[in-house]
């Protein structure tokens, strides 16, 4: 019965979550608010103007694609909470899941090219800081993952 309410539960945190991540991910990035941002406070303003509207782009280009993964990894978290967990659907989620991380690194890759191409500098490497980062490290199934 106990695990019954966990998958209750999960469903009911993923629907209140995948409604309220909309907004949220589609708020502004503020990368650029302070001096401690990377060093795109030291680029001119027209520099400034273009990694904005890429970053901007880019998280309007995979919002639709953020949120499906968001959606997936509520999914097999769910599913390792069912009464009996079904291994065959645990790993064809995870696969998914697998699918829609290397679509979006393709999306990032294509951002990093625009910002190389624009003369924007490289700072610290892919997703660092508020610039939509892997804030979960990678491996790990749950939270949120900004790109």
């Amino acid at each position: 019965m106990k695990r019954n309410n966990k998958l209750t539960l999960a469903l009911l945190t993923l629907a209140s979550l995948t409604l309220t991540s909309a907004t949220a991910l589609a708020g502004p990035h503020h990368w650029n608010n302070n001096a401690n941002n990377g060093g795109y406070s030291q680029l001119t303003d027209a520099q400034q103007a273009t990694a904005q509207k890429l970053h901007n782009d880019y998280y309007a280009q995979t919002s639709a694609l953020r949120q499906q993964l968001t959606s997936k990894r509520y999914e097999y978290n769910a599913l390792l909470t069912a009464d009996k967990p079904d291994s065959a659907k645990i790993e064809a989620v995870a696969k998914e899941i697998e699918t829609l991380n290397q679509s979006l690194a393709k999306q990032r890759v294509k951002l990093d090219v625009a910002m190389a191409e624009a003369g924007i500098p490289r700072h610290g490497g892919m997703g660092d800081g508020c610039q939509g980062g892997r804030h979960n490290g990678g491996g790990h199934m749950g939270g949120m993952y900004r790109g």
